[in-house]
């Protein structure tokens, strides 16, 4: 599942590599479900990302149903476009969801990337055969820096900790 999220980054961390100023802390922020982003191929993507490009990587998991603000604002605007959209041009045929979203790009200055089947596939034949992670579900937080460590927080105040991964 983290697949798709991850080929989904891509255009960011693309337009990210290009800029001229050096880049050097990645925070996310999400409220997800525990096993969509609390494991191994997150921990993989993550790590991976860091030592290549000499970056710390930060995910903070928060509970679900708490205010992200800016995402939660920008997730909802979106919505209402594609509904507007949708709504004010019932007689507009969308071949597909990429067809939509080019037509809601053009009402917003949100930066809209799509993706492909082929492309999460692609993905996926990169990742090794991953171990699990003791303890994953309970993070809150976890960081990964440029050397390839891993830590993790039960807590947004708790001390991290180094966790040990198999890849």
């Amino acid at each position: 599942m983290f697949e798709a999220t991850w080929t989904g980054l891509q255009p960011i961390f693309d337009k990210l590599k290009n800029n001229p100023s050096r880049i050097t802390t990645i925070i996310f922020i999400s409220d997800s479900p525990v096993y969509q982003f609390r494991n191994k191929t997150t921990f993989f993507f993550l790590k991976q990302y860091a030592a290549t490009n000499q970056t710390t990587m930060k995910w903070i998991y928060l509970e679900a149903g708490h205010g992200k603000g800016v995402a939660d604002a920008s997730g909802a605007t979106i919505k209402r476009l594609m509904d507007q959209t949708v709504a004010f041009h019932p007689d507009e045929s969308y071949r597909n969801a990429t067809d939509l979203i080019n037509e809601v790009k053009k009402k917003t200055n949100i930066k809209l990337f799509t993706y492909s089947r082929e492309e999460i596939d692609s993905l996926k034949k990169n990742i090794p055969s991953l171990t699990a992670i003791k303890g994953a579900a309970s993070l809150h937080e976890v960081t990964v820096k440029p050397d390839g460590a891993v830590y993790g927080k039960d807590t947004s105040f708790g001390t991290e900790r180094l966790l040990e991964l198999n890849f």
